[in-house]
Order: structure tokens, then C-alpha cells, then sequence
């Protein structure tokens, strides 16, 4: 009795007749038992989705021995006795009907691998085709013209995070799979649209075709989920979706889950990993669901595509594992050329090349702000920047000239879409009153971080979801087709803008009550931390300060805003430190101040800065520093950052300047990039100028070039790190040929090749007033330090020289020796650090040590110098001309041998006050040469530094010692050694003494011992003067210690 569907007989019949708690038992009782292999391949998911008759199918296909015997025992076990003997009673029945042929005795080989159930693949052709028409029957008509829609057509363009998708949902043999992306981007950046075009084409058979079934669910609306069960939630109820799912299951057939808005969840994260559930059918709250699926628990083999906002992606991170990570940022520049294209093609009663023409037109005038510009990237922006195109082109109007900012479009666009409503320029009195509960539904929101507004929400203003007025409900608030009882703002900036409304009017009262729309609340740290979309709202704030603004907000729409508000933004409020615009950091205040557009607001915001530190990241960053600083006229210090994407690559060695020949776009950059160099003219005060890993092209580079010179300001200070083009330093240098004020020069990064000539016309020139020149990492020929040593002779100004991270070798460093002995060379600071010396030129150091008058710090850190090269030092040093104070010989692979010329030189030199000797393996013995040396009464040394020595814990009776004897010591670094668990306290015993006039005392302890924690609490109290630390140095990149400079 093996082939029962051999006999025409299977047990559906029997099976459909348990009720779900009698079938529940069934498959338990089923589990207890011992199955054999085939059986087993059928995994828990499907056997809980299984209904009776499905059940009866797995049976009957995947149990090699007697499924009758099975099923009729364990009717008898779950009390179901009746149908036991049903099934018996027609089993015997059948076999009696049955033709002899029919039966057979042969028992079926069990497979392998999972065969797919025979009842499934005799249903009608193509079950998936007939899925994916329910399926796009009961999505379609909602979705299809949500993407990017003008009024009631469909706009969509594919992106290139689009494109990125596709490639990982059609994976290629050689392409490896991911289960598992995130989809993330800034809010309006087409996230969703993303997903359900994904869906759409799914259904329609033209993408992702490898997963044959894919669901969709909504966080907004699983916000407003009861407990149910996953099946439920995947609206699973519908019989033949279910078979249809069951039957995916069963031939192990590949799903897509897209969750979509991981951001917009309400519950908390930490409710989504407890209590998981991996069965279908079991009552659930939603976030016990979602997090089952998410945490691999529910579905663990399905695919996983969830969308959220970047600034979710820790909590994405907790909940998935190594997740494959899709960006999307809106629009690039051909995708929303096509979206322009597309939204002004076609229109009623023009012809095609006509709309063509309105096109290109409606992207010249966006084009003309590249604020805005950047901004129509996000595609949920795009489509009111056309719409206020469209109509300002309509009056013959121009929309760059009205519309300058964030805060003048979407006030424009509120403007516009009101105006049938308008008499006499203003609002009625109820569509005033509607307005601002409008602007409060934004603002309570967007505090307490919900995006979708429902009805109580509308209740709590006296407001019905269903009848608001038809402006309001076709541009301002729209019905999420995943939610049909809920209503979301059309994008996160009209939101945030209609809040700004309701915070700035909160702003001009004079009540002392805190309120939830205080601006000092929003604008701390922890706030906007906590929710991000409050310092998007910052610009619409300030650009709501503008005069102009605030009378269009009074007169049309009944928003009565104190013009005296901004002042608030400058004075310190009572119990602050500072006034609130210093609450934000500098870009965000730079974007902040050009909302408003006000100059004389900005020029009294600007008098607060003196010191200011720039990254131009973008275009925008640009524009909005060039309106700030050509307003600033306080400023003494500025660092500066250009990144490569504000000036274009020059296209040639012989790009031409002239303004003809140059691009509209690029033209108005380096226009805005001219009212930023007025900086220099505006700020007379600027002494301090840092530009570093900066990218200019040659007519940015002559801008600068041009102002710089002609500048009121008197720049002292002047630091080039890591620029470009290559021939940057040589320009800036021919700038300060003459430049009286200019004493400090650092030109770091460049090559010395190319701007060796203007740089020695700059030393020889007799105005030369350069006493600080850096040199570092500047990459050269040998010869031509031929050329550039010499003019040091010729120099009277300078007197500090850093040629830190130089290929100057012996040869280079012997030329050096040979002008640096002459009288007139007056260098007193001198930096060689890493510049590849060897002990080969020590002699020729050693007798500079001895000639020169003026030298005070030698820094030769980070060269192969040797014992031997230390001991020519030596020699000098101990010379009575010697003049040298602060010699740093920093990882020169000087060994315990080093050390003990080091230690009689220290009996002898009368100058020498400060040595570092860091990173050298002195080790113990090494380490007791020096302390002998320095118990020397003679002894004259203030500073030692012992960094990372390989000093051992017996060393600490000699150290000890030296403490209680020496009386010219007041900074000890033994950081990064290994002296044991009592050093601090050996030490600090030896320091109560007072003997040695120690104040800084660097050592290896543990910070946490109480021990410890006691005994430095104690000695600052009896030694106030002494700092004791532990080590933290970075042996990779250690500070210099020693004001070398």
C-alpha cells in the first residue's frame, strides 16, 4: 500500500476535516516521531503554513514508508478515533477497486534532493504568472503614479542607485549574491520609490525575476499594526496566495522581503529582539515579527531589501548581519536633466520641441542658484521646484530672481499653490486659521518624530483627515496608498519649513515659560542628536528672519513674526555663556546666515568670529562662506580646506582664463569664489592664513594670487600644506616677494624644484622680514639644494628653519654644515627630522656646534645617527663655545653604548638644558649612565625625555636617587617604559624631599588603583607644582615636546 496515489485515494479528504488546534496537534504529535530522512528534508516554516489538505500532499510524497499507518495511529492519539477508521474504512476500499495493474508491491526509491510535490506541479500553467497579476492588481493601481508625480501624471526616472539594485536583484554566475541590502539615503532621495519600482517590475516579469514571490511591508503602517500573525501581515490570507507561497516554499524558491521606512518604526529597537518567532501562524506583536525577519528567525533564507534614512543604519546594523549597503542621493546631474525633460515635455496644446525649449529653459534658471540646484537633486524637491518654474514662467516671471534660497522657494511655493484662494493679497481668515494648524501639525511631528500623521492627531486641532481643504490635501499633505488613514507631508522640507514658522513666531514672545518650541532646546547637541531632522530645520529658521520674508508670511497668510527676533540669535540669554548662534558649528552656521540674506544681520553675526576654521566640501559650501566672510571684518585667523570637487580639473597645460571661453557654472563659481578672497581686504585684522589639502585649478589659483597682494590685511603667518596645482607655491611665493609683514612661512607638500626661484627671490629680496621658513616633505632634486643653502648667507631675517620629512641625505646636510659655519648665516632653530642622515655627517654637525653663535635647538629626530654619530655631538657639546639648549636625537638608534657619552657630556656642557633621547634602546644600563650623570651636582639639564626606552623596573632605585639629589631637574618622561607596579610610588617618595624641582613626571601606572589614585591626590596637594601623568604617547607619530619652534 505504498502508492496511494497509485490507488486514486490520498488523505485530504480525512486531513481537511482537523480544526486548527486538532491539526496543530497533529503535526506535534507527527514531530515526536522518528522520521525518516526524506521527511526530515521538510523544514519547520512549511510544515506550520500547511493547512490539511497540504499536509496530506507532504505526506503522501515524502514519507517512503506507510503514510496511512502514520496518519490513522496519530488520529487515535489526538482523539480523533472517527476519522482513524474513515481513513482504514476507504483505504481497503480502494485497494478492493483498484485494477491489478495498478498496484504494486515496489517500494519508491527516496531522492536525494527535495522533489517538487506532484499535486503543485499539476496545477493550472503558469501559477506564478497568475500571482503576479493578483499581485500587481492589488499593488499597481496604488503605486503606479507615486513616483515623483506631477499632479496626475506619471513621472519616473531611474536612477543610478536604481541601476545598482537591479545589478544585485539579476545577479550574474559570476556576480556573488547578497541576502541582504540597505537602502539608504537623506530624506526625499527616492528610497521608496526605489523599492515599489522594484516591485512593479517584479510583476510585470521584467526585473528580479529569480525570486518567485516578494512582499512588501510598510513600517509607517506597521506603526498602527494590532498583534497578528506573519502570515496575516504578509496579507497572507487569501487562499491561493497562500498555496502559491506554500508551493515557493516547498521547492525552496527564492523571496524578497522589502521592508520599507526602517527609519519611521515608533517602537523601540530593543522590542524587536526579544521574544522571536519563527512560526507563520503564531499571534505576534508586529515588532516581534518584523524583528524575526530581520534577525533571520522568520524566513531565514529569503532575500532582504530595507530602506531607511543613512542616520539609521547603527540600528540597522544590531538588527542585520553584514548587510550590503546601496546609497542613494536623489538625482545626478543627466537623471535630473531627464526628470526636467520629462515634466515640461508634452504639454497641452505645444509642440514637442516647444516643451523641449521650456525645459532647458526651467534648468538655466535653476541652474543660476547652485543652492538650489543641489538641493532639486532630491527628487521629492524636484517636482516643487518645477511646479513653481512652471508657474513663475507661466507670469513671463524669472524664478531666479525671486527665489534665492531654501526658505524663498518653498514660501514661493506655498505662495503660488494659495493664490486662487487669495483677495486683495491675503488669505481669508479661515484659511489663515488652517494654515498655522497646519504649521503646528508640522512642528509636533517633526519633534516628536512621527512621520505619519493620523487622524487623532488631526482631532487634537479641532481638524477632519477626510475634509481638509483641497490645497492643502493636493500640495502640503498627501495619503500614503500603504495607508489609507494616515497623512504625511509631501517632503521633509515643506515640513520643516511650516515648523520654522511656528518656532520663530515662539522666538518673539516674551514669555518666560519654556516652551516645546523653544529655539535653545532645539539647538543643543543632545536634540538634535537624538533627531537630526531638527538641524535641517535651522536654515528655514533663519530664513524666516529676512524681512521680506517675514511680510509675505503676515500679509498673505496671517503669521505675524517680530522683526527684532534675529537679535535674539546674537545676545546671550540669561543663564547661557554664549549667544545661540554659537549653539552650532561653523558650517552650519555659515548655511544659516546665508538664508537669511540679511547683510546687515550677517556683518553683526560675523563680529563674533575671530578665529575661523573652513572645509568647502561642495558648491554650496562655497556660496554660502563667499556671502559670510565678504560680510566678516573681525577676523584674525583662518584654515581653510577646498575639496576637489568645487573647481574643475583644467582640461590643459594651457587653459585660458579668459571668461568667454569658460563655462556658465564654472564662471559662477569662481565668481563666488572672488567675493571669498575679499575676505583678505575685509578683515584688517587677519594676521593667520592656513590653506591645506586644498584643490584649485589655475584660474581659482590667480583669484587668489590677485587678492592676496592687494589685501588691507597684514598676514603674518602663512602656512601651504598638501595644494594644488603643482605651481601653487611658486605663485603664492612671488605674492610675498616683498611682503613686509609676512614672519612665518610653512610650504608643505610642494616642489622645491618648481618654486625654488621665486622662493630664494623672496629670501634675497632686502624687505625680507621671514624669520620662520618650513620646508617639509618638499620633494627635490639634489643639486637644488645647491642653489637654495646659499641665499642663507644672503639673508639677515631668518632665524628658524624646519626641514622636517626631507630627502636631504649626508651630502645635502654636509652643504648645510659648510654655509651654516659662515658669520652671516644667523639660524637658531633648526629642524633635520627624518631627512635620511647618517653618523657620515655628524662631524660636519658637530663642528656647526662648535662655530656657530646662535644656534639654540637641533632637532635631528628620526635619522640613522648612531653611537658614534652621537658621540662627534658630544665632543662639541662639551665645549665651552657650544651654545646649543634643546638638542632632540628622537629614534637615532642610539644603544646603552650612546648613552655613555651622552652621560659625560652632561658632566662638561654649560648650555645644553633639554635632550630627548625617546625611542632609543638604551635600556638599563644606559638609563644608569644618565642618572650618574645628572646626580652630578655640575649638572645643568631641565629636561629629559625617555619615551619608550626599554628602561626596566631596575632602573627605579637610580631614577629614585636622582630625584632626591638633582637640583636642576623639572621634566622627567619615562612614559612608555615598563618600571613596574611601585615606580609612581618610589618616585613620589623621592619628590617629598623637595629637593629636586621636578614639575612634570611622566610614567607607565595604573590610573584606577586606588593605591595609586590616593598617592597622586596627595602629591597635589604637598607638591602643587607637580603634574604626574601616565603615558599616552603615540610612539608612531610622538609630539614634540620641546618647542623646538
Amino acid at each position: 500500500m505504498e502508492h496511494f496515489d497509485q490507488l486514486g485515494f490520498n488523505l485530504k479528504d480525512a486531513l481537511r476535516k482537523l480544526d486548527k488546534t486538532e491539526l496543530n496537534n497533529f503535526k506535534r504529535t507527527l514531530r515526536s516521531y522518528s522520521l525518516p530522512d526524506t521527511m526530515k528534508q521538510i523544514n519547520t516554516l512549511t510544515m506550520d503554513l500547511a493547512n490539511g489538505a497540504q499536509l496530506a500532499e507532504i505526506l503522501t510524497d515524502y514519507y517512503p514508508s506507510t503514510p496511512v499507518k502514520v496518519t490513522v495511529r496519530i488520529l487515535e492519539e489526538i482523539n480523533r478515533v472517527d476519522l482513524a477508521k474513515l481513513v482504514a474504512k476507504q483505504v481497503e476500499e480502494a485497494v478492493l477497486e483498484a485494477p491489478k495493474e495498478k498496484v504494486s508491491s515496489k517500494q519508491r526509491e527516496p531522492s536525494e534532493t527535495l522533489p517538487a510535490p506532484r499535486n503543485y506541479t499539476q496545477r493550472a500553467p503558469n501559477p506564478e504568472d497568475k500571482q503576479k497579476v493578483e499581485w500587481k492588481t492589488g499593488y499597481t493601481a496604488k503605486w503606479k503614479k507615486n513616483f515623483w508625480p506631477k499632479c496626475n501624471k506619471e513621472i519616473y526616472v531611474a536612477t543610478e542607485s536604481y541601476r545598482t539594485l537591479l545589478a544585485l536583484c539579476n545577479p550574474k554566475i559570476e556576480t556573488p549574491f547578497s541576502h541582504a541590502i540597505v537602502l539608504h539615503g537623506p530624506p526625499g532621495s527616492g528610497k521608496t520609490t526605489i523599492a515599489r519600482r522594484l516591485m512593479l517590475e517584479w510583476s510585470e516579469s521584467k526585473q528580479a525575476q529569480i525570486f518567485s514571490c516578494v512582499f512588501y511591508i510598510s513600517c509607517r503602517e506597521l506603526n498602527n499594526t494590532k498583534p497578528c500573525t506573519f502570515a496575516h501581515l504578509l496579507s497572507m490570507d487569501n487562499p491561493s496566495w497562500r498555496d502559491y507561497v506554500i508551493r515557493g516554499l516547498l521547492l525552496g524558491q527564492e523571496f524578497l522581503f522589502v521592508v520599507d521606512g526602517f527609519d519611521e518604526l515608533t517602537f523601540p529597537a530593543g522590542a524587536m529582539i526579544h521574544d522571536l518567532c519563527g512560526d507563520w501562524n503564531t499571534v505576534k506583536p508586529v515588532e516581534v515579527l518584523l524583528g524575526s525577519l530581520l534577525k533571520r528567525k522568520m524566513a531565514p533564507h529569503a532575500t532582504l531589501l530595507v530602506t531607511t534614512r543613512t542616520q539609521s543604519l547603527r540600528q540597522i546594523f544590531i538588527m542585520m548581519d553584514q548587510p550590503l549597503l546601496v546609497e542613494t542621493r536623489g538625482f545626478l546631474e543627466q537623471e535630473k536633466q531627464e526628470y526636467f525633460q520629462k515634466y515640461f515635455e508634452d504639454e497641452e496644446g505645444e509642440e514637442e520641441d516647444e516643451g523641449e525649449g521650456k525645459a532647458l529653459r526651467a534648468l538655466k534658471e535653476v541652474r543660476c542658484n547652485a543652492d538650489l540646484y543641489q538641493m532639486a537633486s532630491l527628487p521629492a524637491a524636484c517636482g516643487i521646484f518645477c511646479l513653481c518654474l512652471e508657474l513663475r514662467m507661466k507670469k513671463g516671471e524669472r524664478l531666479a530672481l525671486t527665489c534665492q534660497t531654501y526658505t524663498s522657494m518653498f514660501l514661493n511655493f506655498l505662495c503660488e499653490v494659495f493664490s486662487p484662494e487669495t483677495c486683495e493679497g491675503h488669505l481669508n481668515k479661515e484659511l489663515q486659521i488652517l494654515f498655522k494648524k497646519i504649521c503646528i501639525l508640522a512642528a509636533n511631528s517633526l519633534l516628536e518624530q512621527v512621520p505619519v500623521l493620523c487622524e487623532e492627531d488631526f482631532l487634537k486641532l479641532k481638524l477632519n483627515l477626510n475634509q481638509l481643504h483641497p490645497i492643502v490635501s493636493r500640495y502640503i499633505l498627501f495619503k500614503d496608498s500603504s495607508s489609507t488613514h494616515c497623512l504625511s507631508f509631501i517632503c521633509l522640507g515643506i515640513q520643516q519649513f511650516l515648523a520654522a514658522v511656528i518656532f520663530v513666531q515662539e522666538l518673539g514672545q516674551e514669555s518666560k515659560d519654556v516652551s516645546k518650541y523653544s529655539i535653545q532646546n532645539m539647538l543643543s547637541r543632545e536634540a538634535r542628536f537624538k533627531n537630526p531632522d531638527l538641524s535641517g530645520m535651522l536654515p528655514f529658521v533663519f530664513g524666516l528672519l529676512n524681512e521680506t520674508r517675514i511680510q509675505e508670511l503676515e500679509t498673505i497668510f496671517g503669521c505675524q513674526i517680530s522683526p527684532g527676533v534675529k537679535r535674539k540669535f546674537l545676545e546671550r540669554e540669561s543663564g547661557e555663556n554664549k549667544p545661540l548662534l554659537l549653539m552650532m558649528n561653523m558650517q552650519e552656521i555659515l548655511s544659516c546666515l546665508y538664508e537669511s540674506q540679511e547683510e546687515g544681520f550677517v556683518k553683526e553675526a560675523m563680529v563674533l568670529f575671530e578665529d575661523i576654521s573652513l572645509h568647502l566640501k561642495t558648491n554650496t559650501d562655497l556660496i554660502h562662506a563667499s556671502f559670510c566672510l565678504k560680510n566678516s571684518q573681525n577676523l584674525q585667523t583662518m584654515s581653510l580646506k577646498v575639496e576637489k570637487a568645487i573647481f574643475p580639473e583644467n582640461v590643459s597645460a594651457l587653459e585660458s582664463t579668459a571668461k568667454h571661453q569658460r563655462s556658465p557654472d564654472e564662471q559662477r563659481m569662481l565668481d563666488f569664489w572672488t567675493d571669498f578672497c575679499d575676505t583678505f581686504k575685509s578683515n584688517e585684522k587677519l594676521v593667520f592664513l592656513n590653506i591645506h589639502e586644498s584643490f584649485l585649478n589655475s584660474s581659482a589659483l590667480e583669484i587668489l594670487c590677485e587678492k592676496l597682494p592687494s589685501a588691507s590685511c597684514c598676514l603674518q603667518n602663512v602656512v601651504l600644506k598638501n595644494i594644488s596645482p603643482d605651481d601653487a607655491y611658486e605663485k603664492v611665493c612671488l605674492v610675498f616677494n616683498g611682503y613686509k609683514t609676512i614672519s612665518h612661512l610653512t610650504l608643505q607638500g610642494g616642489n622645491l624644484d618648481s618654486m625654488h626661484h621665486s622662493l630664494c627671490e623672496v629670501l634675497k629680496n632686502p624687505a625680507c622680514n621671514l624669520k620662520f621658513l618650513s620646508l617639509g616633505s618638499c620633494s627635490t632634486a639634489d643639486q637644488k639644494w645647491d642653489g637654495f643653502f646659499p641665499v642663507l648667507k644672503v639673508n639677515q631675517s631668518l632665524i628658524y628653519l624646519d626641514l622636517t620629512d626631507n630627502n636631504l641625505l649626508d651630502k645635502g646636510a654636509k652643504l648645510l654644515c659648510s654655509i651654516w659655519k659662515e658669520p652671516t648665516c644667523i639660524l637658531q632653530r633648526v629642524s633635520l627630522e627624518n631627512c635620511q642622515l647618517t653618523e657620515a655627517c655628524c662631524k660636519d654637525l658637530s663642528s656647526v656646534l662648535m662655530v656657530s653663535q646662535t644656534l639654540t635647538h637641533l632637532s635631528l629626530a628620526n635619522n640613522k645617527l648612531g653611537d658614534n654619530g652621537v658621540k662627534y655631538l658630544c665632543e662639541s657639546l662639551s665645549h665651552t663655545a657650544c651654545k646649543l639648549q634643546t638638542l632632540v636625537l628622537w629614534s637615532c638608534n642610539i644603544t646603552n653604548t650612546g648613552c655613555h657619552h651622552v652621560s659625560k657630556m652632561l658632566g662638561q656642557t654649560l648650555s645644553l638644558k633639554h635632550l630627548d633621547l625617546g625611542l632609543n634602546r638604551i635600556g638599563t644600563t644606559g638609563a644608569k649612565f644618565l642618572c650618574e650623570a645628572l646626580k652630578n651636582p655640575k649638572s645643568k639639564l631641565k629636561s629629559l625625555w625617555l619615551c619608550g626606552c626599554s628602561i626596566t623596573p631596575l632602573s627605579c632605585q637610580d631614577f629614585s636617587e636622582t630625584l632626591r639629589s638633582n637640583k636642576s631637574l623639572n621634566t622627567l618622561d619615562l612614559s612608555q617604559n615598563t618600571l613596574g607596579t611601585d615606580a609612581v610610588k618610589t618616585f613620589c617618595e623621592a619628590l617629598k624631599l623637595q629637593i629636586c624641582p621636578l614639575q612634570i613626571l611622566r610614567v607607565r601606572f595604573d590610573e584606577a588603583k586606588p593605591t595609586i589614585k590616593n598617592l597622586i591626590q596627595e602629591m597635589k596637594v604637598s607638591h602643587p607644582q607637580l603634574s604626574i601623568s601616565s603615558d599616552r604617547v603615540d610612539l608612531k607619530n610622538p609630539p614634540l615636546p620641546h618647542f623646538i619652534f
